[in-house]
């Protein structure tokens, strides 16, 4: 079955995966030759930040749990034909959501009504924020890839001016921020010593949920709907439909991932809360080929990247944002096997 050329296509092989890694690692380390320091010594900096203490690997698993969350989340829209990419919206008005929720019951509430009721609600905004672009591209056709990322603008500046009006901080300091989030609010620490929460089991039911939908005929259904919605449909699956439900679902988890930001990490909202993690989700969900065990290992990859970074800048004074060039060249390298496949598929 020959595919659209807008569906989204993976690697199907975790080969070609591995490849584009080894691609990115053989070209940082010349990056880190060119910047005086040995590639081993550097790449040895990099591992032992993320993973040689205990406040490393708790900071890699923290840093990992939004990516996977919201790239789990965008999977199935991705696999329909769907690219959807305001995940860094849905996360800041699902951050803004649970906030307001946490701090409105305030400190009387206790634990078994504050992280539900701000769980619940950080999801609902995210997915509320998703509809939108979903109606637009069902009804009128409008890319989705534009409607997502300019509401992601409308969003950023939504938490901002919640921050300079109904939601600011009480006390009038200058800082533009929220009140803190009441105790009872916050995700209770898993591992002493980090600030890693209980949070960080959302990934693994979230993946294994996935995994299971994937394997249901509507799970496989969605497989061909972005290259013959006709099929799709006679396996049972609405075009439409479809499109607004993998759209809110992709938008719920991302409201998700602010909640587990602000009541897992950093207690309060601000300004810059979804820092590039949304765009960063829907790359780590291409880089984990739209599978769950994929999704799972580029998340991690792309947390101890970000969390050995400091390592290696204090180790080898190379600067941190080489994590950042080696998560684009990873990139980098995955699209072009994405694009040499489409080419074989229209050649086929």
């Amino acid at each position: 079955m020959a595919s659209a050329p807008t569906r989204a296509r993976s690697p199907r092989s975790a080969g070609a995966v591995a490849a584009a890694l080894l691609a990115a690692v053989l070209l940082g380390g010349v990056l880190l030759s060119v910047a005086g320091s040995n590639p081993v010594d550097g790449y040895e900096a990099l591992v032992t930040g993320a993973f040689g203490s205990r406040y490393g690997f708790g900071e890699t698993l923290v840093r990992a749990l939004p990516l996977a969350l919201i790239a789990l989340g965008v999977a199935p829209a991705l696999r329909a034909g769907v690219f959807t990419i305001g995940a860094e919206g849905q996360l800041a008005v699902g951050a803004l959501a649970a906030t307001a929720t946490a701090v409105g019951l305030g400190d009387g509430a206790p634990a078994v009504v504050l992280l539900p009721a701000a769980a619940l609600a950080g999801a609902l905004a995210g997915g509320a924020w998703a509809i939108l672009p979903a109606l637009l591209r069902v009804r009128a056709q409008v890319n989705e890839i534009l409607s997502t990322l300019l509401l992601t603008y409308v969003a950023l500046a939504l938490v901002n001016y919640s921050l300079r009006t109904w939601l600011g901080t009480s006390t009038g300091d200058a800082t533009l921020q929220s009140d803190p989030l009441p105790a009872a609010a916050m995700l209770p620490n898993l591992l002493t010593g980090t600030r890693l929460h209980w949070g960080v089991v959302a990934a693994p039911l979230a993946a294994a949920a996935l995994a299971w939908w994937m394997r249901t005929p509507r799970g496989l259904a969605y497989e061909v709907l972005g290259a013959n919605p006709a099929l799709a449909a006679r396996a049972g699956v609405r075009h439409g439909r479809a499109i607004v439900g993998a759209m809110v679902v992709a938008g719920a988890a991302a409201g998700l991932a602010g909640w587990l930001k602000v009541a897992g990490v950093d207690g309060t909202l601000y300004p810059s809360v979804s820092g590039g993690l949304g765009f960063n989700g829907v790359l780590v969900a291409l880089l984990g080929g739209l599978r769950p065990a994929g999704i799972l290992v580029a998340a991690l990859v792309f947390g101890a990247l970000g969390a050995g970074a400091d390592g290696l800048q204090i180790d080898t004074g190379v600067p941190a944002s080489l994590a950042t060039v080696l998560q684009g060249l990873s990139l980098f390298f995955v699209a072009i096997g994405f694009e040499a496949r489409r080419r074989r598929g229209k050649a086929a």
